[in-house]
């Protein structure tokens, strides 16, 4: 196969057995096919991290270019201690 790449990879023995007992239940057809969707979650978690830092960096430009827009400490604590009055008024007992 002209697309694919080998690799020799090393588990421990709890998570080789887990991935095992994954591939013979047949939540995946093959050890290929496990490792691929793996790859897959890992990719889109990098992704996910990326956007994250990007959203945090853009944010962080924003509130420098706009200072007026920031809330004052004692607005943004007023802010958060009448979040968790209502959060704990809303708790069960």
């Amino acid at each position: 196969m002209s697309n694919t790449t080998r690799f020799s990879v090393s588990l421990n023995n709890d998570k080789g057995a887990a991935l095992r007992a994954l591939v013979e239940s047949g939540v995946y057809p093959s050890l290929s096919s496990a490792f691929d969707s793996a790859v897959d979650n890992l990719l889109e978690l990098e992704r996910q991290r990326k956007a994250w830092w990007e959203e945090i960096a853009r944010r962080c430009d924003e509130a420098e270019a706009h200072p007026e827009r920031l809330l004052s400490l004692e607005a943004f604590v007023r802010g958060l201690e009448e979040q968790i009055e209502q959060d704990e008024a809303g708790m069960p007992a």
